[in-house]
């Protein structure tokens, strides 16, 4: 077979649909990758699906692929791409700030926390260079100003491809989230305290500016907005293809074609953008490897970067251009499959899928020794906002709050145990009084996924030794571990419970943090140490203790309720059969907040509590209303109108109960497109609507899956919600649904759906609530005691 990429080039620029190809051999993978820049890979089935126009389609046929159309993806793309947006919106997909808001929620943070962060311009795009409408590539460094550096750095970067818009929302709410738990979360507040994040947020803000604008029948702008090439088609320069090292290094890891998506452009580092990022990344991190391409970084090197992408799940590390292991590949896949285990995603060297050159990770690593890595989010480019809020967003924020965490040492710490579920105990403790200290080390948190190539086993080891450290963290002068023991009197395995006792007989009053880190032993017997995390612990005089007491009832009979209670930080559980809660505080003003399951929440804002007082306080809610309950059990009656392979079996449910699948329990048809619907409801007086369910969505990754519609009206179009793929664990989903608020005749569905091949468990749901609350469901609610201003006396 003659494979032409220059055949290709023209074909990829208009796509209509996703296609499913069967390949065969390397080099046809690699030409789909050099060709259309995103190609999603299934290596164990040999089946790849790439976004096509018609006459990319026929020529694929012709070079010898076996294509068919994928209809979940095809339908899936155009449903997510908005038509005829503005400029200043984001049609159709709300959940994603434009360029201007994105530079305004950064300017909006600046302002509100001038300590925690400023904005640096460290460049300019093409057309700004131009002297045409275009934007400054800002970066924004989050840090607390009061602690003095140097401090080591995580540099995140995201959207370098324009129409993929999961990266830079996905960093914008990061540093939000971050931010605004400063001083509130002690994890927060420490890496803020003694670590740097600097974010890109739109490394491509031209191009994403085009991506915004209007089109028909395309995938979206991938490469930035200079005109200097293909300016009729696909306008401009692959920026990830254009970073100087190993720029244009292999035959088929970029395209010397202007009109391909991954065009390399004339020279490396022809782009302003790309000068603009390589400047800066020298500039915040050291050199660390030399020339020599086979020395490995020193195991002390500080620092992290990392290229956010979508879309395929996968956690990507150092070489792209060659399938020869990185100097550092030990370290590198540790930290991915760290990584990894936080998202979900599968951890693999670049080169797992295909060769690519000019890239910023293998700039990063290879002329700088910094620890750089690639994530690729979600499973679309215009990801549902359901999915992306539900999945795509706290699956990633766990891994960029592990990427932080460990920057300090990224080649030494991730070999380490994490510390979780770490309390002090108790939460607020007399001045005097000895302060409990317990967690869980854990060295067992590896994704288990080995990819090609140059795949490692990773080993977990046994915890030899825990410490905490209070105030001063381990890293700097004047810290005093304290040794804690196992909880089962012996060090003897990977995942051990740990405790120790603080004695505050000597600490002043206020707010200390603590911080906690393990140890185990790797085949040589050395001990690796790993990264910390930390606790609060809140010390008060004797006489300045105050009580908060009462009960939590449900407003309309005043039933009790088992709530959990939190203010300044801290929390107490109501009885579940009196209803009754306690909570020791300290004085000052503070927000309380009132959770119970199945209830609305309640926030009271500006609580005072003065030193010793004794409050006491009964505190009424009202219950959600449900509309749609299904336990899953075949035995019990059910308002979901089941397609075939969808039905209610005994086992199928979370826990080995009854619950709905779409298949036999062992495995799924192909070619499924099955729904499972609701009835019409009325939700008109309803403002707030989520539905809760557990899911298990067994199927093959990226090419079947399990998904959330919902209509307003019968006859209307549906909107997806939220997807799944490639997931054996049970996992509680939690959706608001703001489209269906006040709809006369709203509906939802689960739907299922698979191509020509695939094998699982299939897609199952459980326990399915429902829940809504507004005038309607409050005053049916309202004959009982009306909790009006958060109190009664």
């Amino acid at each position: 077979m003659g494979l032409s990429i220059l055949a290709l080039c023209a074909a990829a620029s208009q796509a209509g649909e996703v296609v499913r190809l069967e390949y065969d051999r390397a080099e046809q993978l690699q030409l789909l990758g050099s060709t259309f820049g995103h190609v999603v890979v299934d290596q164990d089935n040999k089946v790849a699906m790439v976004e096509v126009d018609g006459y990319a389609k026929r020529r694929l046929v012709h070079l010898g692929f076996r294509v068919s159309v994928a209809a979940e993806a095809s339908k899936a793309l155009r449903e997510a791409r908005p038509i005829g947006r503005s400029s200043k919106t984001i049609g159709g997909l709300v959940c994603y700030r434009t360029v201007e808001e994105t530079y305004g929620a950064m300017d909006a943070l600046a302002v509100a926390r001038p300590d925690l962060v400023s904005i640096t311009d460290i460049g300019s795009s093409w057309r700004l260079t131009q002297g045409l409408s275009g934007y400054p590539l800002r970066v924004l460094v989050a840090t607390n100003s009061a602690f003095p550096g140097p401090k080591p750095k995580l540099f995140v970067m995201s959207s370098v491809h324009a129409r993929e818009y999961t990266p830079a929302e996905t960093m914008t709410r990061f540093v939000e989230s971050l931010v605004a738990s400063h001083g509130h979360d002690p994890d927060a507040t420490w890496m803020l305290d003694h670590h740097e994040l600097h974010v890109l947020l739109q490394a491509n803000p031209d191009g994403r500016k085009i991506a915004e604008a209007q089109w028909a029948a395309s995938t979206g702008q991938r490469k930035n907005a200079n005109t200097g090439f293909c300016a009729a088609t696909r306008t401009g320069v692959d920026l990830n293809r254009n970073y100087p090292f190993g720029w244009n290094s292999t035959s088929s890891g970029s395209s010397g074609d202007p009109c391909s998506d991954t065009f390399r452009g004339p020279i490396a580092a022809s782009e302003p953008e790309t000068n603009a990022v390589t400047q800066y990344i020298r500039s915040i991190f050291d050199d660390a490897r030399g020339t020599d391409l086979n020395a490995a970084a020193p195991d002390d090197t500080p620092g992290i970067f990392i290229d956010m992408h979508s879309y395929s799940r996968l956690v990507l590390w150092p070489w792209g251009a060659t399938n020869v292991a990185a100097p550092n590949a030990g370290p590198l896949q540790t930290l991915g499959r760290r990584l990894a285990w936080f998202n979900g995603y599968t951890p693999q060297q670049s080169t797992g899928l295909y060769l690519t050159d000019g890239t910023t990770i293998d700039f990063a690593y290879g002329e700088l020794g910094v620890a750089a890595f690639t994530l690729e989010l979600g499973v679309a480019f215009f990801e549902s906002c359901g999915t992306f809020i539900s999945t795509v967003l706290p699956d990633n924020l766990r891994s960029l709050t592990y990427a932080l965490r460990v920057a300090r040492e990224p080649y030494r710490l991730p070999a380490g145990p994490g510390a979780r579920e770490l309390q002090i105990v108790p939460d607020l403790v007399v001045r005097g009084s000895p302060a409990s200290v317990t967690a869980t080390m854990d060295d067992s948190r590896f994704s288990v996924t080995s990819a090609p190539p140059n795949p490692v086993i990773q080993p977990q080891h046994a915890i030899v030794a825990a410490e905490a450290f209070v105030a001063v963290p381990p890293w700097q002068a004047g810290a005093t571990a304290l040794a804690l023991s196992a909880v089962d009197s012996s060090f003897n395995s990977s995942v051990e419970a740990v405790s120790g006792t603080i004695d505050t007989a000597d600490m002043a009053a206020g707010r200390h943090l603590v911080f906690v880190r393990g140890r185990d032993a790797n085949g040589d017997a050395t001990r690796t140490t790993g990264p910390v995390s930390a606790a609060f612990l809140r010390i008060v005089e004797p006489d300045q203790i105050a009580t908060l007491s009462g009960r939590v009832r449900a407003l309309a009979d005043g039933a009790p309720v088992a709530a959990t209670l939190r203010v300044d930080g801290l929390a107490a559980t109501s009885n579940p059969a009196s209803g009754r809660y306690n909570r020791s505080l300290a004085p000052g003003t503070f927000a309380l907040e009132v959770v119970a399951s199945g209830y609305e929440t309640r926030r009271i804002e500006s609580l005072s509590v003065a030193a010793g007082a004794q409050i006491v306080r009964d505190i009424d809610l009202y219950r959600w209303c449900p509309r749609i309950s299904e336990a899953g059990e075949p035995s019990q009656p059910t308002g979901l109108v089941a397609e075939s392979p969808w039905q209610r079996r005994a086992g199928a449910g979370m826990g080995g109960g009854g619950g709905w699948i779409a298949g036999s329990g062992t495995s799924y048809p192909a070619n499924a497109n099955a729904s499972l619907t609701s009835s019409v409801l009325d939700l008109s007086k309803e403002t707030t609507v989520v539905l809760r369910f557990e899911q298990r969505c067994a199927t093959q990754a990226r090419f079947d899956f399990g998904i959330v519609e919902v209509r307003a009206a019968p006859g209307a179009p549906w909107t997806e919600v939220h997807r799944c793929e490639g997931d054996a664990n049970w996992r509680r989903i939690e959706i608001e649904l703001p489209a269906l608020a006040g709809a006369g005749a709203a509906q939802l569905r689960f739907r299922f759906a698979s191509d020509a091949t695939g094998s699982g468990q299939g897609f199952a749901i459980d326990d399915v609530l429902l829940d809504t609350i507004g005038p309607a469901c409050r005053a049916a609610q309202e004959s009982g005691p009306i909790f009006r201003d958060g109190f009664e006396s």
